[in-house]
């Protein structure tokens, strides 16, 4: 039986979609006010988390997936016996009657190794019920019915072997479809309120816009630059001083900043000039609060934007 399970809305792993779950709860808690006067209170935010918890807390396919692999080797232990069982009775007609027997053919055992399960459970009870008619005949080869009442048991047995791999089959079946059905349950939540964020902080914070964003991608192949700060001395006025990771394949950065009144969030941002490497000297705008952020670049690509970094710049002296 082949699992195929309702298609995932969502490109994350289950555990990435749990754990941005877990961190969205935390953010929209954080922005608890802002949400709020969009129609989201406390009580959807902790609506959230419980279907987050719900969805960690629900079994992986891999455990679903061990059982059946449990009942695989259950059903097979049982086969191998089964074959042992099978020819310690068949062989004594053999050796009574010979392998080109009729009797001995009766028990059709030839193919016995490359029977189906479904095949061989058929043909250990065909033996039982051959084996008794010929108990009296076969009881000098040693033949007793103790040894046909447990190869009956046995068959029962595997039969039960194999309605517990079915079940287990049709269970992980389920159970996947179940997950996936949660997964999109959550995921249509994240999707929800991650609009939402972007939309309150697309035009006033850069960090708290990229808290919202689900999946961090780049433009092109190149990274997105990492650990981009700022520096300024007021005792000592001079440039600005960015630095940032290089990026591998990088050949180049574009700076870009914005200016704000001290204490206010971003606006818009604008290009300011293309760097070779780290560190920037960048020329401040005094009394204002200096933001900046970066993109890698080289001949083919341009990544996404590094988070924003600011600094707050006093009056020139």
């Amino acid at each position: 039986m082949n699992i195929k399970p309702l298609n995932r809305d969502y490109r994350l792993s289950d555990s990435e979609l749990a754990l941005f779950a877990s961190n969205l709860v935390a953010f929209m808690t954080r922005d608890t006010s802002e949400f709020a006067a969009r129609g989201v209170d406390a009580a959807a935010i902790t609506a959230l988390g419980n279907k987050g918890n719900e969805f960690e807390a629900f079994p992986t396919d891999a455990e679903y997936k061990a059982l059946v692999t449990i009942a695989v080797e259950n059903k097979d232990a049982t086969r191998t016996q089964l074959h042992f069982d099978i020819r310690g009775i068949t062989d004594r007609a053999m050796i009574k009657w010979g392998m080109d027997s009729g009797r001995y053919k009766r028990f059709d055992v030839k193919d016995l190794a490359d029977m189906s399960d479904k095949d061989l459970l058929f043909a250990s009870r065909r033996v039982v019920r051959i084996g008794t008619d010929y108990l009296a005949d076969l009881t000098a080869e040693g033949l007793t019915q103790a040894m046909l009442d447990s190869l009956s048991a046995l068959a029962q047995t595997f039969e039960n072997n194999l309605n517990t791999l079915s079940d287990a089959i049709a269970d992980r079946y389920e159970k996947t479809e179940e997950r996936i059905t949660l997964g999109n349950e959550l995921y249509a939540l994240v999707t929800k309120y991650c609009e939402i964020g972007k939309v309150i902080w697309k035009d006033t914070s850069e960090a708290k816009y990229n808290d919202y964003v689900i999946y961090q991608t780049t433009q092109s192949g190149l990274s997105k630059p990492q650990n981009l700060a700022a520096a300024f001395d007021p005792l000592n006025p001079s440039p600005v001083t960015l630095t940032w990771d290089l990026v591998a394949e990088a050949t180049s950065y574009d700076v870009y900043t914005n200016v704000a009144a001290t204490g206010a969030p971003a606006g818009s941002y604008y290009l300011l000039n293309n760097f070779p490497t780290s560190p920037a000297l960048v020329p401040p705008i005094f009394d204002k609060r200096n933001y900046y952020k970066i993109k890698a670049k080289n001949d083919a690509d341009t990544s996404a934007y590094s988070d924003e970094v600011w600094v707050d710049v006093p009056a020139a002296p």
